[in-house]
C-alpha cells in the first residue's frame, strides 16, 4: 500500500470507516510486526505490542493529519509502544534476561531457523536490527527510516551498509569463507 493510500484509509477511519481499520492492519501488520521484533527480540512480546499499537492507533486516530506521513505515524506510535514495554520490563526484573533466556521462553531471531536472522540477532545492534528491518522487509526508503528514527540520512546510510557488511563477513565466516 502506498503512503496516499494508507492516508486515505486513515481519513476513512477518522469517519468511523471500520474496513478502514481492516485494511490497514490487513497491509501493515506483517511490516510492523518485523519492525516491533528488532526492537524487543521477543516474539511473545511483539505480538502484544502489535495489538498495543493498533489500539493506540484507534484511540488516537482523531489526532491524525491529513497528508502525514501515515506510516512514520503508526511505525512511530509501535516504537514508542515498545519501548515503553521494554523499559517497564527491565524495571520489572532484576535479572539478566539474555544470559537467562531459556528460562524466560525467550524467542531468538533463529528459531524460524534462517539464517539471516540467526545473524542479524548475533551480529547487529538495535539500531543497526531497526534500520535493516525497516528497509528489507516494511519497504520503507532510507529518507523515511532517518524521520521515523530522528537521525540524520547519512546516518542511517552508513548504518545499513556497515550492518550488512557485517552480516555479510559474519556468513562468510560460517561459511568458510575469509572476505
Amino acid at each position: 500500500m502506498t503512503k496516499q493510500e494508507l492516508n486515505v484509509k486513515m481519513l476513512r477511519l477518522q469517519r468511523g470507516d471500520e474496513q478502514a481499520f481492516e485494511d490497514i492492519y490487513n497491509d501493515t501488520k506483517r511490516g510492523l510486526f518485523a519492525f516491533i521484533l528488532s526492537l524487543c527480540r521477543d516474539y511473545h512480546t511483539a505480538e502484544d505490542m502489535l495489538q498495543t499499537s493498533y489500539i493506540r492507533l484507534r484511540t488516537s486516530i482523531a489526532s491524525y493529519k491529513d497528508g502525514a506521513n501515515a506510516y512514520a505515524w503508526l511505525y512511530t506510535i509501535a516504537r514508542n509502544a515498545t519501548l515503553n514495554e521494554i523499559n517497564k520490563r527491565k524495571r520489572e526484573l532484576s535479572v539478566d534476561v539474555e544470559q537467562s533466556a531459556a528460562s524466560f521462553g525467550t524467542y531468538t531471531l533463529d528459531e524460524d531457523g534462517s539464517p539471516v536472522t540467526a545473524v542479524m540477532n548475533r551480529v547487529l545492534n538495535e539500531t543497526e536490527r531497526q534500520i535493516v528491518t525497516l528497509h528489507v522487509i516494511s519497504g520503507f526508503k532510507h529518507r523515511e527510516i532517518a524521520e521515523l528514527l530522528e537521525k540524520p540520512v547519512g546516518t542511517v546510510l552508513w548504518t545499513y551498509n556497515n550492518a550488512l557488511g557485517k552480516m555479510r563477513k559474519a556468513m562468510q565466516r560460517e561459511d568458510g569463507y575469509e572476505a
